[in-house]
């Protein structure tokens, strides 16, 4: 709501300056001298006034007008000793604010499963990330307007109760009626931010599909339509943005004439008291009253303009708080969700599940059973459709089903498959190369020893390729002469896989080599069960000539399986699988290099 507005951000920096907490506290006190020293600037020039005003014929009227200079000089300086450095521990604690809290932002979203991801839409999320943390940033930042507008509507009050109560008490009624109107009005420009908040992350996931696929949108000639379909999103709002301004403007409008009247009754007071009762109505102490009714009013607009901008603040903070709370929600559904340390066997039982891609294509598994056993060789078969790409997707985790029962060495696991995901890495069919380093392509930027990285390489058969790139693992794809091969490209983004599956204890390969030449391919799965021999390793396979590697096979037929057993019992049953390897062996060149001799089926 937006009545706490300014509670949530302060808590929300707290939060996030872990480690700069006293630093956060240091500055606000320095902040708080420094405005508290600012409150005495108008006495000062008060007296200076009363002083030429009394004794302008009097011989000491220089030094007691140097003194009240002087005077007025040290407080300036004594001022920014404050103001300064405060400023500066200001600026360099919302610089970290901003990197925690993006950093978190940044974290939850790679955590959360690829369905939240193909329900938020990129667009949006990069959105909300950048606004809410650029918010908590500038609110921070300038957290010392709000510290200053504070002291200066309290302490301008509490003075003016010494000098003329009347008149304080006027101001404070009027400061509260104009509090009271700006906090309502707010409280409808909140609802108002939110909602162009909704327009603004249209806005950007338009134009990140557009930016994304702008080959498309190039050869296929549609930059007048993109470009009007994005203006269109960006009209859609000026209704409720005009409404906003004008809304926004009254506010400010009628709290105006409301400090205004009260400066100018309050003088009014001051002015017909005095001279009422005989008294010289003093041009310093007017000054001073005047001065301090300004800073009382000025104050008051100060604190209303700020606290609009914390409002808005406060709701593009908000906007990021899905996140935060699918986080949880998938945080709290995943808790303790491990394997066993040490664990020899998983059984997946009876599984079952269905969706629809956003082609309307519908991919379904249906009562499906798998062991994964530690240093296993599992292949998963069939024709394309038939569900191998699906089970990898679901065993990874980036598909979920609660229609399974899932036991390890023989006890039942509560969270069934998300036991599984935080063991297991998926090593894609289609590669994702990214327009950087090939070192930056296979870490991800993170750092680790040269070795890891060749190791990775070799593994991949990635080395000849490596060998002739000009500056080896800096080289940067996107410069002018590199080009790789679809299958080099695989190769690439298998090294990856490699890289990143060290630490897991079930690895997933979905046909990673399928752009690979078959020589190199039969290479790179021997290299690769051989390394991860200590590991449980389930390959979607295509050409069937590798399947002599396998312990297990399983064959896949429109989301069930209706085959399982080595390469030879599956042979001998001489039935779906075994037409499927005479029809193969009949139409395809096998390589020279294999790992076992093939078997004939008459």
């Amino acid at each position: 709501m937006p009545q706490s507005a300014v509670a949530s951000l302060i808590a929300k920096a707290w939060e996030y300056a872990t480690g700069y907490r006293k630093l956060l506290i240091g500055y606000v006190l320095m902040l708080c001298v420094a405005q508290g020293l600012s409150l005495s600037e108008p006495y000062i020039i008060g007296q200076l006034l009363n002083t030429v005003q009394e004794g302008s014929s009097s011989p000491q009227i220089f030094h007691k007008v140097m003194y009240y200079l002087g005077l007025y000089l040290a407080l300036q300086i004594t001022f920014w000793c404050f103001h300064g450095p405060a400023r500066v521990l200001e600026r360099i604690l919302a610089f970290n604010i901003r990197t925690n809290y993006k950093k978190e932002l940044f974290t939850f979203v790679t955590q959360l499963p690829v369905k939240w991801h193909k329900d938020n839409h990129s667009g949006e999320n990069i959105d909300r990330i950048n606004r809410a943390s650029g918010a908590l940033s500038d609110f921070v930042s300038s957290s010392f307007e709000l510290v200053y507008t504070l002291i200066r509507l309290v302490g301008s009050h509490i003075i003016l109760f010494f000098f003329l109560p009347q008149a304080a008490i006027i101001s404070l009624c009027s400061s509260i009626v104009a509090l009271g109107l700006i906090f309502a009005i707010d409280r409808k420009l909140f609802q108002q931010y939110k909602d162009l908040n909704l327009f603004e992350n249209r806005i950007a996931s338009a134009i990140h599909d557009y930016v994304t696929n702008i080959v498309t949108v190039i050869t296929l000639r549609l930059e007048i339509r993109v470009i009007s379909e994005v203006a269109r999103r960006m009209l859609d709002a000026l209704p409720l943005y005009k409404k906003n301004v004008i809304m926004s403007e009254a506010k400010w409008f009628v709290g105006t004439m409301i400090m205004t009247i009260t400066i100018v009754a309050a003088l009014s007071w001051y002015a017909w008291s005095t001279v009422g009762s005989g008294q010289v109505l003093l041009s310093g102490t007017f000054f001073t009253l005047f001065e301090y009714l300004r800073r009382i009013g000025g104050s008051f607009f100060d604190f209303a303009g700020k606290y609009s901008a914390i409002v808005r603040y406060s709701a593009d903070v908000q906007s990021a708080e899905s996140i935060h709370n699918s986080y949880r929600h998938f945080r709290k559904a995943s808790s303790n969700s491990f394997l066993p340390e040490g664990w020899k066997e998983v059984k997946i039982n009876n599984l079952s599940f269905t969706y629809e891609d956003p082609t309307n294509r519908v991919h379904q598994l249906k009562d499906v059973t798998i062991d994964l056993k530690r240093g296993s060789r599992i292949a998963f078969v069939g024709e394309s459709g038939s569900g191998k790409t699906t089970m990898m997707n679901v065993l990874r985790g980036l598909q979920f089903t609660k229609r399974v029962s899932v036991t390890c060495d023989g006890a039942e696991m509560e969270n069934k498959l998300l036991h599984l995901a935080r063991h297991t890495t998926l090593i894609p069919q289609e590669p994702e190369i990214f327009a950087d380093t090939l070192r930056f392509n296979i870490t991800f930027g993170v750092e680790t020893p040269e070795a890891e990285i060749l190791e990775a390489i070799k593994l991949a058969r990635f080395e000849p390729v490596l060998g002739r790139m000009p500056f080896g693992l800096e080289t940067n794809i996107a410069q002018k002469g590199i080009n790789m091969s679809g299958g080099e490209k695989q190769r690439l983004a298998l090294a990856r896989g490699v890289f990143s599956a060290k630490d897991s204890d079930i690895i997933l390969l979905d046909e990673p080599t399928s752009s690979v030449d078959s020589q190199n391919e039969v290479l790179i799965y021997e290299a690769l069960l051989a390394h991860f021999k200590d590991r449980c390793v389930v390959s979607s396979i295509h050409k069937l000539h590798l399947l002599g590697m396998f312990d297990r096979i399983y064959v896949f037929a429109q989301g069930e399986i209706i085959e399982q057993g080595n390469l030879s019992e599956l042979l001998a049953k001489q039935g779906n699988f075994a037409q499927m390897w005479k029809k193969y062996t009949s139409t395809t060149t096998i390589p020279t290099k294999i790992p076992d001799p093939l078997p004939q089926i008459n």
